[in-house]
């Protein structure tokens, strides 16, 4: 599986990130992703069964280990 990259997900023209782009980021697989993103140091909504990560949360998380908001 190839790694989304930082700058990657900062080219991405909208404002939240799938479960399955913030997994490749992480380099975890999705299903691992799913078990474990409510213990994750960043903001999730969830949208009817739709889950969406904002995006500039998600990079605080990858560059720095934190976010703002949580």
């Amino acid at each position: 599986m190839k790694r989304l990259l930082i700058e990657e997900i900062e080219k991405l023209d909208r404002n939240f990130l799938t479960p399955s782009e913030a997994a490749k980021a992480m380099g975890i697989s999705k299903s691992t992703f799913y078990r474990n993103y409510e213990n994750m140091k960043f903001p999730t909504i969830r949208l009817g069964k739709r889950l969406h990560i904002p995006k500039d949360a998600f990079l605080d998380f990858l560059r720095y280990g934190k976010t703002e908001d949580k």
